[in-house]
């Protein structure tokens, strides 16, 4: 079985899962590809031992944002599939058939890599807008089965600008399988026309075993509080500082260490909010970190963090593979009632849960927890089984294959 994993890109360390999808696919000898727009080159180096296996593996279309580039690049390929003989690339220029996909020439340039690549039995998309130009792809006929695994904000903003299933009309229509990643998003997908009868919610998994348990005691005074993330609105960083601020007024005894690691665009903004409320000396931004350290801040954490919103332009979460990660190390976890979050982080068993942007029922939690050290054990026990039962790698891999392996005959 050929299969074609794509992503916009690959490989970039923010979307660990797509990695993840790929290298169990390798590790169960799967003819494996992967179709990405472009690479991050620093991502490579998380990929470990599977980088050499897996770089030939790896097509990128890299279609130009300038204009004019993008015209000669389009030109460069049809003088190459006319020297070949290969007229079908010219297809993909039918923008009576596929409107502004051709009109912008993104999918000469998908289908160009796709060519080269050759036919496969299935193509997996990550995320909507890709799974749309799989679509497209299987109409033209170079891959034979589409799935597409939509993570949460590709429904969250298509729901924002009110197109509802306009945009997503050709995945209901080619998908072979369209695999939401929880429950909230299944529903949201039915109610924009997807068919329940081609649709399943498809956990994403983590390794388990690269995750060690750790029961979290208490320090005298002390709780230590952390975060992974990028610095995004969705992400409520700003919540989670003004929750510090707002425990240090509120008891001042509590000695209370705040690690934020991660970057983005919202990095000044966040520092100058530290910086206002007074608690500096209390939170610690250290930036984008290797695994190896991310790995041993986790270990020294109490509590991790992450009281995630609703953005103001309607992106939303899927369900966080840091909660995930901080569970399966033993850690309480403190988040909202948002989005798929509360199928994973079941509140007062394996963390706590808070309304949306409410920093003050957040920093209500962290008191609570810092005067129950008791219920960090009880906690991080639970949410490390509810992680290897329903959010494990080779679980939900395992789940995957036999459905690939059920389109297949």
């Amino acid at each position: 079985m050929r299969i074609c994993v794509m992503s916009t890109i690959f490989p970039i360390i923010s979307e660990t899962f797509v990695m993840e999808h790929v290298t169990s696919l390798l590790n169960n000898e799967f003819d494996v590809h992967v179709l990405a727009d472009r690479e991050v080159d620093a991502a490579w180096e998380s990929l470990g031992t599977y980088q050499a296996e897996l770089k030939p593996l790896v097509w990128h279309y890299q279609r130009p944002v300038n204009k004019i580039s993008r015209i000669r690049g389009v030109l460069r390929h049809a003088l190459y599939h006319i020297f070949n003989g290969s007229y079908e690339y010219f297809n993909s220029w039918n923008i009576l058939r596929f409107g502004k996909y051709s009109a912008s020439l993104n999918l000469p340039y998908v289908y160009n890599a796709a060519l080269l690549l050759g036919s496969v039995d299935i193509l997996h998309c990550h995320f909507g807008p890709n799974g749309i130009v799989g679509a497209h792809l299987k109409k033209l006929g170079i891959i034979k089965k589409l799935i597409v695994t939509f993570h949460g904000y590709d429904v969250s903003l298509l729901l924002k600008d009110g197109r509802h299933n306009n945009d997503y009309r050709p995945v209901f229509e080619e998908a072979d399988l369209i695999l939401p990643v929880s429950e909230f998003w299944y529903q949201k997908l039915l109610e924009i026309g997807a068919p329940s009868s081609r649709m399943y919610v498809h956990r994403m998994g983590i390794d388990i075993d690269q995750f060690s348990y750790q029961e979290r005691i208490a320090k005298d005074g002390e709780i230590r509080l952390i975060t992974t993330a990028r610095f995004v609105e969705k992400k409520g960083l700003a919540y989670a500082i003004k929750a510090v601020a707002h425990v240090k007024n509120m008891r001042p005894d509590i000695n209370i260490k705040y690690d934020i690691i991660g970057d983005g665009c919202l990095w000044n903004e966040i520092q100058e909010l530290i910086a206002s409320l007074g608690v500096t000396e209390y939170i610690n931004l250290h930036g984008s970190l290797p695994h190896n350290r991310v790995k041993v801040l986790l270990a020294e954490a109490d509590v991790f963090i992450l009281p995630s919103v609703k953005a103001t332009d309607g992106d939303q979460e899927g369900i966080p593979v840091s909660l995930m990660e901080a569970m399966a190390c033993g850690m309480p976890v403190l988040s909202t009632w948002h989005s798929g979050i509360p199928e994973l982080v079941e509140h007062d068993v394996s963390g706590f849960l808070v309304p949306e942007r409410d920093f003050i029922d957040l920093a209500e939690k962290i008191i609570c927890l810092y005067d129950h050290p008791e219920k960090w054990s009880e906690f991080g026990t639970a949410g490390r089984a509810k992680v290897e039962k329903e959010y494990n790698k080779e679980i939900q891999s395992a789940l995957l294959i036999d459905r690939y392996k059920q389109l297949s005959h």
